[in-house]
């Protein structure tokens, strides 16, 4: 075996270039390799996928929404098409009664009222007429429902309790009642509405 001796500068040099040598390689070989097997974001968009709007769209076409017509046209389109599946749609809706309408009629035949508190409340003993319990229900609790979040929203737009907001709603839709609806004046105290 051959072994080759070197004086003591040679080794510090020979060292130093071996420590040198390590240091290199080390850091050419500890390279990070990254293999991409899916395009990016980006080349997916360029070659026209666009999962999120996609899926908006999608989810926007499932979504429930009226219907994109008048009363007034489903029954011209009904007059015009005769009597179809759409025709007996329109006929129906035609013939409904909106919720102001009903609230209206219910207001006259006494069977609701105005009350102080700015909410409608069912009054059975002067109801005149016959009244469905059932329409009753639902269109005093939805229209309760909608007066209680618009009081709530007038309320934190104008940065204002509820009650106040729902004081000054109230003496402005009075004014709106119709003719003749059951209004309560007082504590208890319930007369039609004067024009």
């Amino acid at each position: 075996m051959n072994r080759t001796c070197f004086n003591g500068a040679a080794r510090v040099g020979a060292m130093s270039r071996l420590v040198g040598l390590a240091s290199a390689l080390t850091a050419c070989v500890s390279t990070n390799v990254v293999v991409v097997d899916q395009k990016t974001a980006l080349e997916r968009q360029a070659a026209g996928d666009y999962d999120t709007l996609e899926n908006d769209t999608e989810q926007a076409g499932l979504s429930a929404a009226p219907e994109a017509f008048t009363r007034d046209e489903l029954v011209e389109r009904r007059e015009r098409q005769g009597r179809g599946a759409l025709g007996e749609l329109a006929e129906l809706y035609a013939s409904g009664e909106s919720d102001a309408e009903a609230i209206d009629r219910l207001l006259l035949q006494k069977c609701v009222g105005e009350a102080e508190s700015g909410l409608l409340v069912p009054r059975p003993a002067d109801c005149v007429g016959a009244a469905d319990g059932a329409e009753l229900v639902r269109v005093i609790g939805r229209e309760n429902l909608h007066r209680r979040q618009l009081w709530q929203m007038l309320a934190s737009e104008r940065n204002a309790d509820i009650e106040r907001a729902r004081r000054v709603w109230r003496k402005l839709h009075v004014e709106q009642v119709v003719c003749g609806g059951l209004l309560e004046s007082g504590r208890d105290s319930w007369g039609p509405k004067s024009c």
